[in-house]
């Protein structure tokens, strides 16, 4: 164990070198794309821009070593928690940069100094409770080449993932100009950094689990049972945050970004409906890699980020940034969407007709959560700002959960959601 964990270093090392030189390459270029709409001092804050995002990698990357230790020996809630906090810090002192009338560069050096602080409290987890060591005894070329076999197409699936969603702020940024890189940017921000990591945030940790269900049997019957419940409690998550953002969201951007960024709430809302089937069947992604099945998918989005580029570019020109919205929203949907559930299907065999039956009628009581909070803001809620944002999301939260218990959760479900309080409960008996 100690040998591969020092190859995994080594390779983490190697990887953020090259992360590293292609960020330098890319800021050399930066004159040669933009130079046509950008002004010299948006270019000077284009360069400073890209010098932070090196800097995020060479830090995030090593890290990445550190966390996947911690999710290996499944200490979940340390990183969960964690993830959290960095976020909810995240949303606060960013907002708090653009109160002060900070612009780009100071939001993203937040982005980079929480995560440098994230990193290293993993790296001080991982020493004090851990207690795991790794010393390189010999470089094991068949083990290395089992690594890289693995490895490469989750590598390229999460490289041309970054790509995909820079490639509209490059398009944009090439035909549009500067102000619609920065409302692409916060679309992007929301979408990445909120909505995508609902999903994410729960099946990563399956991983370990479908890992030794996939070495200890060919049999799908327990797979496809955790796929269909995991993927409910996702759809809950997902349309309701969904249905939430429609009926408050433009609320919030003006709150947040401010009125200049009041055309990222419709591009926001279309990327939402577009990644919605594939962030309620993220746990596929984790059965695909416990199966060492992931280079279809991986070629699929090299294809969608190809095509991406191509039609955003005239797409932008004549639309601008709901245009290059509603393109990538398109592609994620036909690729993640039919396209997937086809592969699932025949080569997985994950009972996808079963989980579209289960997860679909999830759908309605979403649609009245959303439809009731969008009407009664008009009433209790007239104003923009955030203490009516907060009532608005209140009373989302209680009629949806009111609507779900009513008729619309299962026995599993139901207990999920009663578990808090009845901790509660439990604690108050004990005093």
């Amino acid at each position: 164990m100690e040998n591969l964990l020092a190859m995994a270093a080594i390779i983490y090392v190697l990887i953020t070198v090259l992360a590293i030189l292609v960020g330098m390459g890319v800021d050399s270029s930066l004159e040669i794309l933009f130079l046509a709409t950008f002004t010299e001092a948006e270019l000077k804050l284009a360069h400073q821009m890209m010098l932070l995002v090196i800097l995020n990698c060479a830090v995030v990357l090593p890290g990445n070593w550190f966390l996947a230790l911690i999710n290996a020996n499944e200490r979940f809630v340390f990183a969960r928690v964690l993830s959290i906090v960095k976020y909810a810090m995240q949303i606060l002192v960013v907002w708090v940069v653009l109160v002060c009338k900070g612009d780009a560069v100071g939001v993203l050096a937040v982005q980079v100094a929480l995560n440098a602080i994230v990193v290293l409290f993993y790296v001080v987890y991982c020493r004090r409770n851990l207690s795991i060591s790794c010393r390189l005894v010999r470089w094991d070329w068949a083990l290395f080449r089992g690594l890289a076999s693995f490895s490469f197409f989750v590598l390229l699936n999460m490289v041309f993932d970054q790509v995909f969603w820079k490639t509209g702020q490059v398009v944009l940024g090439a035909v549009c100009g500067a102000a619609a890189v920065a409302v692409y940017g916060v679309v992007c921000k929301v979408i990445t950094s909120a909505y995508m990591q609902i999903s994410t945030g729960l099946t990563s940790v399956f991983l370990p689990k479908l890992t030794a269900v996939a070495s200890r049997t060919e049999d799908m019957g327990e797979i496809n049972e955790l796929f269909i419940r995991i993927g409910r409690l996702q759809a809950i998550m997902i349309w309701g945050t969904c249905a939430a953002f429609i009926a408050i969201g433009r609320q919030f951007v003006l709150l947040w970004a401010g009125s200049d960024f009041a055309d990222a709430y419709p591009a926001i809302v279309v990327l939402m409906l577009g990644l919605s089937i594939s962030l309620i069947q993220n746990l596929g992604i984790s059965i695909l890699q416990a199966k060492n099945k992931q280079a279809f998918r991986s070629v699929l989005y090299i294809v969608a980020a190809g095509l991406d580029l191509v039609v955003s570019i005239p797409v932008s020109r004549e639309f601008g940034v709901i245009g290059c919205a509603l393109t990538a929203a398109i592609l994620l949907f036909l690729c993640t969407g039919p396209i997937m559930n086809i592969y699932y299907a025949r080569v997985v065999k994950l009972d996808i007709k079963q989980f579209i039956g289960s997860v679909t009628p999830l759908i309605v009581p979403a649609a009245l959560a959303g439809t009731a909070t969008y009407l009664a803001a008009d009433w209790f809620f007239p104003t923009v700002s955030w203490l009516a944002l907060a009532g608005e999301a209140a009373f989302f939260l209680a009629f949806y959960t009111l609507v779900l218990w009513g008729g619309w959760l299962n026995r599993y479900e139901k207990a999920i959601l009663a578990y808090p309080f009845r901790m509660l409960r439990r604690r108050g008996r004990v005093d």
